[in-house]
């Protein structure tokens, strides 16, 4: 196999306690191991310098919903194959398509075309991990923009006809625990090693114990549609915030959350804090997805009444913007848009670390944070200007 030496470059390792000039040694699509200056690479080892840039593993989206969601199911494998490609101009190098709540017939086309889709691995950059399910198990009552008709309660036929119709590819399940026959939906989502999250929710912090107790590990955009906080009454995000078992995702994009509010989630979760991007990536700012047309301000994209849909934002971005709020060391941003969202889907020994073994899929990031190039396999894939 090939030699490349990405040299000249500062090393963002998510498992470090510092960024380290150094230079990374590929063998094909792997990592072949870190080296620090002064060491002496093989010698037919291809030469590529970075000229100061960062390096850090490619980022991980465990919500994203891009344009597949606004495509019918004929027109949805051409959708995900354009945000799998539009992804590696971010340094997204892993994602998790996902959906919204749709009445059951549509659900049910939308998730076989993806399950399609993943089967053939044929997407021309980022790679699909798998399907991100966000309802249609949630609570109306905090469905945020989520379409009201196609929200309802657990019903273990249909959950079992999803399942198969995905083709083994569904990775993730956001849910409403406290919804009759969550209990059923979690040991079912357990016993399938599918991630089951917390979310749209106005669940009482009893409900999240019983829910975790039954197998519920992740909760899904931390404060936004769930209940809010109060001091007798913590609700979802509040327990949240004070369960070791339970990790948690946050758009960290200045509108989703506070950033006062993403140094509290920073400091109390730590390690079991990720960040995604719920970026929609719709055709033209007016498109909807059930709940309405739909604007941007640039930052997020709202309802016409201004109540939030999904974010502008970037995994790049998101990680810039949790330096800038204070809420994160650099390290420790990477760390969450890489490793933590890697390691909840237990895949941290082949993506997410700069670790020997890993599969070479890189971001570079200039001394702005800004994506310079993406690697895919031991290939740039990406360089704005060339």
């Amino acid at each position: 196999m090939s030699l490349k030496l990405l040299r000249n470059c500062v090393l963002l390792d998510p498992e470090a306690r510092d960024p380290e000039p150094g230079s990374l040694l590929l063998e094909g699509e792997r990592i072949a191991s870190r080296m620090k200056n002064g060491e002496s690479p093989p010698d037919d080892a291809e030469r590529v310098d970075l000229g100061g840039c960062q390096i850090a593993p490619g980022f991980v989206d465990l919500h994203h919903h891009g344009s597949s969601i606004f495509a019918a199911p004929t027109g949805l494998g051409a959708a995900l194959a354009r945000d799998s490609a539009t992804l590696l101009q971010h340094g997204t190098t892993a994602f998790l398509p996902t959906t919204v709540a749709t009445p059951a017939a549509e659900l049910a086309a939308h998730v076989e075309a993806l399950g399609a889709a993943l089967d053939a691995q044929s997407l021309p950059g980022a790679r699909a991990l798998g399907i991100h399910l966000e309802g249609p198990w949630i609570n109306a009552g905090a469905a945020g923009a989520q379409p009201p008709e196609g929200i309802r309660d657990f019903e273990p036929r249909e959950a079992e006809e999803l399942l198969a119709a995905a083709s083994g590819s569904l990775r993730m399940v956001t849910l409403a625990p406290e919804l009759p026959g969550a209990t059923g939906l979690l040991s079912l989502l357990a016993r399938r090693d599918v991630v089951a999250a917390l979310g749209h929710s106005s669940a009482t912090p009893e409900q999240v114990d019983e829910a975790v107790e039954a197998g519920a590990s992740h909760v899904t955009h931390l404060f936004n549609a769930m209940g809010g906080m109060h001091q007798r009454a913590p609700g979802l995000a509040g327990a949240a915030l004070s369960d070791d078992r339970l990790s948690c995702d946050l758009i960290c994009d200045g509108a989703h959350v506070a950033p006062s509010w993403v140094r509290v989630a920073a400091r109390i979760k730590a390690e079991r804090l990720l960040l995604i991007t719920d970026r929609l990536d719709p055709e033209g700012v007016a498109a909807g997805f059930g709940s309405g047309e739909l604007r941007s301000d640039g930052v997020a994209l709202r309802l016409a009444d201004g109540q939030l849909a999904g974010s502008c934002v970037t995994m790049a971005l998101a990680a810039h913007n949790a330096v800038e709020f204070g809420a994160m060391t650099q390290l420790e941003a990477i760390a969450a848009c890489t490793l933590r969202p890697a390691r909840l889907l237990g895949l941290e020994a082949e993506i997410g670390s700069l670790r020997p073994g890993a599969r070479a899929d890189l971001a570079v990031l200039d001394a702005g944070g800004a994506v310079a190039q993406t690697w895919l396999g031991g290939q740039c894939v990406h360089q704005p200007g060339v």
